[in-house]
């Protein structure tokens, strides 16, 4: 190799890392500063906005899922009350200088809420399942009320009761998991009905 040549691949070379060397140390300067930001107390007004943005939209979703049918009350009572625990803490963040790392328990709590809402009203056959245990509710108090006044014989009321039992168990281990199918509603309440007719025969 020539000398010249030998000369300019010694000052390529030179000048290839001393372009590395910048480019790494302004990267990590970049990663330093992303860090500072995450740990240095300071106001966050995007996540401010964003966090009360969602929290609204989020009340909505809810009142709509009421309104809908979706949400019984009391799924929607419990998502609200979940929702103003949240709103409590957001309001403790946006009054004081935080990091960004104080938000993320805040925001992964956001995110959790959404996803029961949103999971709760895919599944409107929840209401259906509400009923039929409101149904349930009403058949043992009709057995409980028939034995305890004398409108029941004994007998026929533990009769009444196993059958009711054992429907209760049933349906309990049907929604596991999952919400009943247009099938099983029918059949639970086929023998529901047929359960509170022979009740009603006695009273």
């Amino acid at each position: 190799m020539k000398a010249i040549d030998y000369l300019k691949y010694l000052k390529g070379g030179y000048f290839k890392k001393k372009i590395l060397l910048i480019a790494i140390v302004l990267g990590m300067t970049t990663v330093l500063v992303q860090c500072d930001l995450v740990y240095h107390s300071q106001r966050w007004p995007e996540n401010e906005r964003k966090t009360e943005d969602r929290m609204f939209s989020l009340q909505q979703t809810i009142g709509n899922g009421l309104g809908s049918g979706e949400l019984t009350h009391n799924e929607a009572q419990t998502f609200l009350i979940k929702l103003d625990n949240l709103r409590r803490d957001y309001t403790v963040l946006r009054e004081r200088k935080t990091t960004q790392k104080e938000w993320d328990p805040l925001i992964a709590t956001l995110n959790e809420l959404e996803g029961e809402v949103k999971k709760v009203r895919a599944y409107p056959s929840r209401i259906d399942e509400t009923r039929l245990e409101d149904w349930m509710i009403v058949l043992q108090r009709k057995i409980d009320d028939g034995m305890l006044i004398g409108r029941l014989p004994r007998v026929r009321g533990r009769d009444f009761q196993l059958r009711l039992d054992e429907v209760r168990r049933e349906f309990l281990q049907r929604i596991k998991g999952q919400p009943l199918t247009s099938d099983e509603k029918g059949e639970i309440s086929g023998r529901l009905d047929t359960l509170e007719s022979d009740i009603n025969n006695f009273w």
